[in-house]
């Protein structure tokens, strides 16, 4: 399918969405298959289609896996200018792009993002005080409802042993009115915590209540700084954990004059499952415009369901071709007692070893996923062929820092760059015997030189990848529309089975609404996807008749039961 047929196709099911009332029911739908906007769909691969534009790569990962770390080390010379993220609210969204001067641009969240986190925060609220007065008053009828018991079971011993001397009965333990709303409290703050995004956009709104009201048009937005140092402590205000601005800023823009960014950009993303809406939209439209995707995942923790999750993103439902991994922390890797004890405490073999282990676990995943998904066996097994990179960021900045290693006790910062040299030492005696054989090891393990190789080879290949990728994103957009329209329409199934349940009158209303919704999907989609809608629609149409028949057949009996009860009285 050409560009401009999938362009028709998503406006005409946009087109219709809009005149049936499904845009809000659609959503979760066109977010799941990575369905977008014809808009920005028409703009994408326009900018596709550009002969000028720079080559886009995404590092993702779940948070704590390490990105800012490696970006430090990749762009940023080991120095921390990127703060570690602690949770998915302060992870912010940054792009790096060449430039001859050190800047930086903050975007901060539009009045409207402002306004989304307040109806969540809302919403948050309303949930919370529900869970709780259900749950308080379940308890209190609970224990109105256990001493009644216990008052008849006492009277009724009494009558049987009134000669008899009785033993008390054990107390049961009643709860106090401030006690019942305690328990219902942490009954409901557990309950809504299976909601990630609805609970940090609470705590994000909660952050710019406190932080105070921000009028965020007459801040400069603009950054200018003499070196990285002085970069990081002027960012901090906007991205670290207690930053006077973090609740406020959605995303920052880096310019840097770093060979390893020429003719690139550098997503560094929070995440796709990211709690703020507007900022996940935001990274899900970069993702899409990706060209090379590195997702790092914690080598302790190697390929987790939320990893297999961010590659079926970018492989499945974006057609990504170009998908490193990257296993962070190499340095935890081989300090485990048991490759030290394996290696006989030779760094290179312990190295050598951790690599192979996690290779294996890769091609395994793979291997799997190329007998369930045999279609996909070219991504799968470009994901094998490329291996997976151990590295770590932490040891390239010890590495660069090694000479101020006296001060890294003293300060929480590098605090953990001295334990984890501490444990190095203590594992590797032979490859940390000296300053000169620590930094080369560090060096060793940092194995940056492994990803500026594939960055500088993705370079190289530019217009190769470019052209592929604009190839394959119209296709994979068509297979996308089609199985949201599948996934919609099966949805209204389910929507049938469900008023099964319902009485006769909201049946027959349903029944209405469906039969009119039905038929006009069926004339408006005919056009784009008329060889499984009519199948979809048929079945609807026949099960809510059934269903309708059925439901009035109970009732005549019913019916005639109740006349007969009737007689007989």
């Amino acid at each position: 399918m050409n560009a401009q047929e999938l362009i028709k196709k998503s406006a005409l099911i946009e087109k219709v969405l809009k005149e049936q009332g499904l845009q809000e029911k659609a959503k979760p739908f066109m977010s799941d298959n990575a369905v977008i906007k014809t808009e920005e769909l028409e703009k994408t691969l326009k900018e596709m289609q550009a002969e000028d534009r720079e080559l886009k790569v995404g590092i993702i990962g779940r948070v704590k896996a390490g990105k800012s770390s490696l970006l430090n080390a990749l762009i940023f010379e080991g120095v921390e200018v990127l703060p570690k993220a602690a949770t998915p609210m302060t992870a912010s969204l940054t792009i790096l792009k060449y430039a001859n001067t050190l800047s930086a641009e903050v975007e901060f969240y539009s009045p409207k993002d402002i306004a989304e986190l307040k109806n969540e925060h809302a919403r948050y609220v309303r949930e919370f005080n529900r869970i709780v007065g259900e749950e308080v008053k379940k308890q209190k009828e609970k224990q109105s409802l256990s001493n009644r018991a216990k008052e008849g079971f006492k009277s009724l011993g009494n009558m049987l042993n009134r000669n008899k001397s009785t033993e008390a009965a054990p107390k049961e333990n009643i709860l106090s009115d401030g006690e019942i709303v305690k328990r219902a409290e942490r009954i409901a703050k557990n309950e809504l915590e299976k909601d990630t995004r609805l609970v940090s956009s609470y705590d994000q709104y909660e952050k710019m209540k406190k932080s105070g009201s921000l009028n965020t048009k007459n801040l400069d937005s603009h950054i200018q700084a003499n070196n990285l140092q002085e970069l990081n402590q002027k960012l901090l205000q906007f991205v670290g954990t207690d930053g006077k601005y973090m609740p406020y800023t959605k995303a920052v823009r880096i310019s840097l004059n770093n060979p390893n960014l020429k003719d690139l950009e550098v997503i560094d993303t929070p995440g796709v499952n990211d709690p703020i809406a507007s900022r996940e939209e935001r990274t899900k439209a970069l993702l899409k415009d990706c060209d090379v995707v590195f997702i790092v995942s914690p080598s302790n923790q190697f390929l987790t369901d939320s990893d297999m999750s961010l590659f079926d993103r970018v492989s499945n439902k974006e057609d990504l071709q170009e998908i490193y991994f990257v296993a962070s922390q190499a340095d935890s890797a081989v300090g485990s007692s048991s490759e030290v004890e394996k290696s006989n405490q030779h760094l290179p073999t312990a190295f050598e070893n951790a690599q192979k282990a996690l290779s294996s676990q890769l091609n395994n995943i793979m291997g799997a996923l190329i007998e369930n998904y045999p279609n996909q066996r070219e991504v799968f097994e470009r994901a094998i062929k490329n291996g997976v990179i151990l590295a770590s960021g932490n040891c390239f900045s010890m590495y660069k820092d090694f000479n101020n290693q006296a001060s890294w006790e003293r300060h929480q910062k590098t605090e953990e760059y001295h334990n984890a040299l501490r444990n190095l030492r203590d594992s590797y005696p032979d490859a940390f015997d000296s300053d000169d054989k620590s930094k080369e090891s560090l060096l060793f393990l940092s194995n940056m030189g492994a990803i500026e190789e594939r960055l500088k080879k993705a370079a190289q290949e530019k217009e190769e990848i470019m052209s592929q990728k604009l190839q394959s994103y119209a296709e994979s957009q068509a297979n996308n529309l089609h199985k949201f329209i599948v996934q919609l329409l099966q949805d209204l199934e389910e929507e049938k089975k469900r008023v099964k349940n319902a009485d006769i009158s909201a049946i027959k209303e349903q029944i209405e609404a469906y039969e009119k919704l039905s038929g006009n999907i069926e004339m408006k989609f005919r056009e784009a996807y008329e060889e499984f809608i009519l199948h979809f629609i048929n079945n609807i149409r026949v099960g809510l008749e059934e269903t309708l028949k059925k439901a009035i057949q109970t009732a005549r009996v019913s019916a005639k039961k109740e006349g007969k009860e009737e007689e007989v009285k």
